[in-house]
């Protein structure tokens, strides 16, 4: 199955137009503990129907798979004019079982109970579901979607969300992943966005062993916004392979997409970001930054920031900030009695820390801001 797919392949010879999951097992469905705010409307419906057609930053792929294996699908919806305060959050908590196997995405080995390595051994079958949103005109409403396992547990899991917003429409979504190192997850989103309608999503990758993670947003309406915050520390042997775009064809739509992570140990990341601006979408802008601190030489990285542009009214920016602390920075803190490796690692419980206060949710953001020393 490929996934995390590049809209336009820009780079081929370099292997990053997307990632490829083979021999992937059988899907099964996976149900989270809903906490449920008054007034919004929670129903299960099995089958492809269930599925809106909408373009999903895993790709088209991801979709049949969950279709083909009859995933349901939890659509939760707000009606018009409602808007949900944010301390009365939709919370979707999904906590994933150990499957006491390792999935291996290149489909050569297995990790067995006992620690011995199997080639060509099927995997246990994964944990599976499917989030539609769909929020009324001029209603809000803040969506926590919490992935959690024991730090030991593995096995294979993912989510679809799929989020439509009429006009006027606010939502917040919240999605954290906190997994065990032997545990492989896919995090998919898709979105439209009518008329004057915000999007805001936090997206937090805190532990796993190899995390997919996609999200494409449609910006249809005029006058519709999307921002992005991304905050990921990969440690170990983790991946991470993610893929934002967002698609402008709404006159004066904006976009603003920024992503910061720490590196270290022997960790890898791809970071593909690409904002299109289609014919039509006069007096738009879009802005793409990552600032990734790099805490060990075994690392490695790769950024992909992409601007596509059919229409000549627009502005877009992207860049990208990586590598180790300034030289005078570090000079400066020693200098006040710090060591080095002090410094490194308040900077980067400060890059986590400064995304985790943007979550509205104050349970949700608490306990994270309480846990961010054990995670790194």
């Amino acid at each position: 199955m490929k996934i995390n797919t590049l809209a336009t392949p820009t780079f081929g010879w370099l292997k990053m137009n997307g990632a490829e999951l083979k021999k992937l097992p059988a899907l099964q469905k996976l149900s989270p503990a809903i906490e449920l705010p008054e007034g919004v409307r929670v129903e299960k419906t099995s089958g492809t129907a269930a599925f809106p057609a909408m373009r999903t930053g895993s790709g088209a792929e991801f979709g049949a798979a969950l279709s083909a294996a009859g995933i349901p699908v939890l659509s939760c919806s707000v009606p018009d004019e409602m808007r949900v305060p944010e301390r009365d959050a939709l919370r979707l908590n999904f906590s994933l079982p150990d499957a006491e196997e390792e999935y291996d995405p290149s489909g050569k080995i297995d990790m067995r109970p006992d620690g011995k390595k199997k080639e060509g051994a099927p995997a246990a079958a994964g944990k599976f579901s499917a989030v539609n949103l769909s929020l009324g005109r001029n209603s809000a409403l803040t969506v926590v979607m919490d992935y959690r396992s024991e730090l030991s547990a593995k096995g294979l899991a993912g989510v679809q969300t799929r989020i439509r917003l009429a006009e006027g429409a606010r939502l917040t979504l919240v999605q954290v992943v906190q997994l065990g190192d032997g545990y492989s997850f896919l995090n998919d989103v898709g979105a439209e966005a009518a008329e004057r309608a915000e999007l805001k999503v936090i997206h937090l990758i805190l532990s796993g062993r190899h995390v997919y993670q996609g999200l494409s947003a449609a910006l249809a309406g005029d006058r519709s916004h999307l921002a992005a915050d991304i905050g990921y520390i990969a440690v170990g042997d983790s991946h991470y392979d993610m893929n934002y775009e967002v698609i402008h064809t709404g006159r004066k739509t904006n976009c603003e997409i920024s992503a910061k992570g720490v590196m270290r140990d022997r960790a890898s990341k791809v970071f593909r970001d690409t904002i299109d601006f289609k014919h039509g979408c006069a007096g738009a802008v879009g802005e793409e930054t990552e600032d990734v601190l790099l805490m060990d030489e075994t690392v490695s990285n790769r950024s992909i920031p992409i601007i596509l542009c059919a229409e000549e009214d627009v502005v877009g920016n992207h860049g990208a900030t990586i590598g180790r602390l300034d030289e005078e920075l570090l000079f400066y803190m020693e200098s006040r009695g710090m060591r080095r490796d002090e410094i490194y690692e308040m900077m980067a419980k400060a890059r986590l820390d400064a995304i985790m206060r943007k979550i509205p949710d104050v349970k949700t953001r608490c306990a994270l801001l309480e846990s961010g020393e054990e995670e790194l």
